[in-house]
């Protein structure tokens, strides 16, 4: 069994070796791989060829696919009118098939199993997507584990120490905290919190925005053609990754296609402007984690580590913004890029029951491991007794009718967001009307006004006898499992009548039809 962080912008695998866990390199021999898919003909292209060919082939290409997972959205890829059309979970199981492929071929040894790694703050539907594309990759996944869990399970045993670590994971697309009690080998969630639509990408399009804003003050045009808005992109990136290093960077775009004609550009971002355009959006993620702590029972001064995790925590404003909100200087200690695929790793390392037993002398090279950022891969401490215990990210629930003749409903919630799971909730509901046969059970999932909840699914419970309104009991059962998917029962518990639903099918989609996803996938490269 592997370890998988399925990244929105890059994805890595882990997997015990020896007394170590450690990150397996790609068939390039890197430890990161791109989240980015192009369609060439009938191959599916993964990785850094596919970003490479990006500027030149838009249209075949697409990037942060983990964006979409849990949606209905069809991606077009491939040159108009001609494109082929995919859903999310299609195009990430051949991202987790490449990841599969490769480590593969560098373990020697064939890979059907797999942790694997999701926002904290995912929904159901999300978590079931991201199952079905490892069915579509040929992976059973035998664990959907958070992304500060991952993180936080690969620091406590790389550090051994008992701790109150809040986790900052800012990837390329989605922002989760959680704050983790850690000691005598127990990792329990105490909280989360969340945007699963909050990253790294959207400080690339602040950048965009800034650089349109000065060529509508100088040409009065936007950016409008697909290649030149990706290479903008492109450059944003590039512009973003420097200014963690240097004070200042310039953007140059030869031959840029404007709507009414072709423009050299070349600008200079300096490190103050881009901390001034993207200020709200960092202090939109301390608030989410300053919202988590007043749901816990934790205050700022509790905390004694600030753990970041994901690429755009190397942001020079994320990291100084952090250290002030928490008066706490970040920990650097395990790579942000690699440290949930590590904990993956773990994870699958102790479900599988091979969990490396350390030698002899692994304290004096723990001991020695390097506290750099660049990380390295997991001496492991204390491997044995380890227990993960988390929490569900968001608060889950039904529709209540509460006046027939205006047909209000409010929102019941059974299992509230932090509630440490598995975890299982009954409730007792009745009819509103006489003689009433069906009762509609809606499953919800969310913390909003009940229109801003998301719908999950719903069944009906019935044939019921007939009754004066208010005289049938009712039982709604929740049931949330570790892997934080959820299943519905409910019951007449006068007469023996019962009906349910576990949210497994996204979007109604069979086994049957996944299988066929998996068996029609391009080849993967």
């Amino acid at each position: 069994m592997i370890g998988i962080d399925f990244g929105t912008t890059n994805s890595a695998v882990a997997a015990p070796t020896g007394t170590d866990v450690t990150i397996v390199p790609n068939d390039r021999g890197d430890r990161l791989t791109p989240s980015v898919v192009a369609i060439d003909r009938k191959q599916a292209v993964v990785g850094s060829s596919a970003r490479n060919q990006s500027v030149q082939h838009p249209d075949r290409t697409v990037f942060s696919v983990k964006d979409y997972m849990g949606t209905d959205e069809e991606i077009l890829v491939g040159d108009r009118p001609n494109a082929s059309s995919f859903v999310p979970e299609e195009l990430a199981g051949m991202i987790l098939r490449k990841l599969r492929q490769d480590a593969e071929s560098a373990l020697d040894r064939a890979i059907d199993r797999a942790v694997v790694t999701v926002p904290a703050y995912f929904n159901d539907r999300q978590r079931q997507a991201t199952k079905h594309a490892g069915e579509i990759a040929g992976l059973s996944i035998d664990r959907v584990l958070n992304e500060p869990t991952a993180a936080c399970l690969a620091y406590g045993l790389r550090t051994g120490a008992d701790r109150l670590i809040l986790v900052y994971d800012l990837g390329g697309g989605t922002f989760d905290s959680s704050l983790i009690e850690m000691g005598d080998g127990v990792f329990e969630v105490v909280a989360t919190n969340g945007d699963t639509s909050l990253g790294g990408d959207d400080w690339d399009a602040r950048i965009v925005e800034w650089l349109e804003a000065d060529l509508r003050e100088e040409y009065g045009c936007e950016i409008t053609d697909p290649v030149s808005i990706e290479r903008a992109f492109e450059a944003a990136r590039t512009a973003k990754h420097e200014l963690t290093s240097r004070k200042k960077t310039t953007i140059r775009l030869p031959f840029l296609e404007l709507e009414s004609e072709t423009v050299d550009i070349e600008r200079t971002l300096t490190q103050t402007t881009f901390e001034s355009i993207t200020r709200d959006l960092t202090e939109e993620t301390i608030r989410l984690c300053e919202q988590l702590l007043a749901e816990s029972p934790y205050t700022k001064s509790s905390i004694d580590e600030v753990l970041l995790v994901g690429g755009s925590t190397r942001m020079k404003q994320v990291r100084s913004q952090v250290a002030t909100a928490f008066d706490i200087e970040p920990s650097t200690q395990i790579n942000p890029d690699e440290a949930v695929a590590l904990g993956a790793g773990v994870q699958a390392a102790i479900l599988d029951d091979t969990l490396p037993v350390p030698s002899e002398d692994t304290d004096r090279q723990l001991d020695a491991v390097s506290a750099s950022s660049t990380g390295g891969d997991l001496k492991l401490r204390n491997p044995d007794d380890i227990v993960v215990l988390t929490v569900t990210p968001q608060s889950v629930g039904t529709t209540v009718m509460t006046d027939l003749q205006t047909e209000t409903t409010e929102y019941s919630v059974l299992i509230p967001r932090n509630t440490p799971v598995p975890a299982h909730e009954t409730g007792l509901y009745t009819t509103v009307a006489d003689d009433q046969r069906y009762v509609r059970i809606e499953v919800l999932q969310g913390d909003g006004p009940l229109a801003d909840n998301e719908l999950l699914d719903a069944f009906d419970l019935g044939p019921l006898p007939p009754r004066p309104a208010g005289e049938p009991d009712l039982e709604v059962q929740f049931t949330i499992d570790q892997d934080g998917l959820l299943q519905v029962r409910a019951k007449d518990r006068d007469n023996e009548i019962e009906s349910g639903v576990t949210i497994e099918s996204v979007f109604g989609r069979t086994a049957d039809e996944i299988q066929a996803m998996a068996t029609n996938l391009p080849e993967v490269r």
